[in-house]
């Protein structure tokens, strides 16, 4: 009975903190098309520029470092030796965070010329001020998580999410009605990231005061092997939790010097590298629907093989495999098809439309990385996925420049690809077999090649046919009307395909969102 009540908490609280991960995942995405709408592709350039720091600082306060540090204290027997090794764990990254806003006060100025762009300067150092919060907000939520107390960490992060978004369309909108520059307009953008960290951290403290109150100086781990830990298990789970924004900050050193090599000139290079910044929201938008349901499986995933219940891990992570495949493809393919459209929604404009569809392929292959290294982390697996991240990294860094400058922008996006590309074609060829099974396979796979293709067509010859028809003088509006047709229609088709080829399984249909509470009725016609 104790330890049904401990799972039924463990399940709780994994379901509070993925709800709120949801929100605050939804919301990082969706705040950046007003923000686009209200400063132009200069000022959201600018923005992005300097958004992969921001990014990779998120991830150690929010979900990497808090992950791993909540594994080592949940080791950890007493609930002195707990609040002990807090106290160790909290003085090592207050060092690294020191060190790293140290770092970028000093040499913003020279990492802004190595983005080619001198003036990005005043963003850096306005971000860099996050990292000074970073080992208290780490280092708490990874507390509480070890002990099962969940509301702390959710509550922080939805109210600094929002505090954050609020502060940064606030200061676009005032910016750009007082006609201030974009760099400016940025500068106070990024300052809305540590003003928001301040009423998360008082969140935190609120909890801390109660439930931690003074911590023990005793020893419980040495230094060397809790910095061991951190930087192979945290490392891992860092790199992978930000692969996107690290392909952004590659992209932030490399993307424009091509574009000035291809031939544009200053402004026009700004303006190209801001329309192809916005994938990025659109791909974290498509992450967030398609690994909605990896998270919540992944608890069950871990449990199953800490019990040695090997038949039932493989069921679930092959059925983790497989959901997300359809579900990702899906998402991506209907993404890709109505692309014109959905740039026009959003952007109010049809620019690179080609490039930005070329980059929702990472929506896929992020997506079986993520879950591949999931399933690998579960069977205390580390390696693969860390030498997998570094190679594809190392190829980013590589063929980007020279991509864009003969390319174009659009060989900024397809850098991307082959770069994520190879991260999963390591993963998967070096993943023991016994570990990550897939059922049927090529089977599965050539059905969802063909019915994708079924809905590209499908959805693409619509599209033509309603952008025949000019019922309104607002493409806005126009645009709005046909993605309301075409959505429901595309996903249609790919339901009913899926269905009528028996793409899934009944149990796998039952782990669809939405899909799940009619599955009886469809597949019982």
């Amino acid at each position: 009975m104790k330890n049904d009540n401990k799972l039924s908490v463990i399940m709780k609280g994994a379901m509070i903190l993925s709800i709120a991960s949801l929100i605050s995942k939804v919301l990082s995405a969706v705040y950046r098309v007003p923000f686009q709408n209200l400063v132009g592709n200069i000022g959201f350039y600018v923005f992005q520029q300097v958004y992969p720091i921001y990014g990779i600082g998120m991830v150690l306060a929010l979900s990497g470092m808090p992950i791993i540090i909540s594994r080592v204290i949940a080791e950890q027997e007493t609930t002195l030796q707990k609040k002990a090794l807090l106290r160790q764990l909290f003085i090592m990254l207050s060092i690294f965070g020191g060190l790293i806003f140290i770092i970028f006060q000093i040499k913003a100025t020279s990492i802004a010329a190595l983005m080619g762009d001198i003036r990005l300067d005043s963003l850096i150092r306005a971000v860099s001020w996050m990292f000074l919060m970073m080992p208290i907000l780490a280092c708490l939520r990874g507390y509480f998580q070890a002990t099962l107390i969940m509301k702390p960490t959710a509550y922080s992060q939805v109210v600094e999410q929002v505090l954050r978004v609020g502060l940064i369309i606030a200061a676009a909108y005032i910016g750009v009605r007082h006609h201030v520059d974009p760099y400016t307009i940025g500068t106070y953008a990024m300052v809305a990231t540590p003003v928001a960290e301040i009423f998360s951290v008082a969140i935190l403290i609120r909890y801390y005061a109660v439930d931690i109150k003074r911590l023990p100086s005793q020893k419980v781990m040495s230094y060397q092997s809790l910095l061991k830990r951190l930087l192979f298990e945290g490392g891992t789970i860092c790199m992978l939790s930000s692969l996107m924004v690290l392909m952004q900050l590659v992209d932030s050193f490399t993307v424009r010097k091509g574009l000035l090599l291809n031939g544009l000139n200053w402004i026009d290079s700004q303006a190209v590298k801001g329309i192809y910044d916005r994938g990025q929201p659109l791909v974290q938008l498509g992450l967030v629907i398609a690994t909605s349901f990896a998270s919540a499986i992944l608890p069950s995933l871990s449990l199953a093989y800490s019990k040695k219940q090997m038949k039932s891990f493989h069921n679930l992570a092959s059925e983790m495999l497989r959901v997300s495949m359809f579900m990702t493809v899906g998402v991506a393919v209907g993404m890709i098809s109505l692309m014109p459209l959905i740039n026009r929604l959003l952007f109010n404009s049809g620019q690179q439309n080609t490039t930005i569809s070329i980059f929702m392929i990472s929506v896929v292959l992020t997506t079986m990385i993520t879950i591949y290294s999931s399933i690998l982390q579960s069977a205390n697996h580390f390696k693969i996925t860390i030498i997998a991240i570094i190679l594809g990294l190392a190829s980013k860094i590589l063929i980007t420049k020279e991509m864009v400058a003969h390319m174009g922008i659009a060989g900024a996006s397809i850098s991307t690809v082959i770069s994520l590309l190879l991260m999963l074609i390591v993963e998967v060829k070096f993943a023991p077999t016994d570990i990550v099974k897939i059922e049927n396979k090529w089977s599965f796979l050539w059905k969802l090649t063909v019915i994708a293709f079924v809905m590209l067509v499908i959805e693409m010859v619509l599209m033509n046919l309603f952008g025949s028809i000019h019922l309104v003088h607002s493409q806005r509006l126009s645009a709005i009307i046909s993605l309301c047709f075409l959505v429901p229609i595309g996903a249609a088709v790919f339901g009913v395909l899926a269905i009528k080829w028996k793409l899934l399984t009944y149990q796998e249909w039952q782990s669809v969102p939405v899909v799940n509470k009619f599955i009886d009725r469809w597949m019982s016609k």
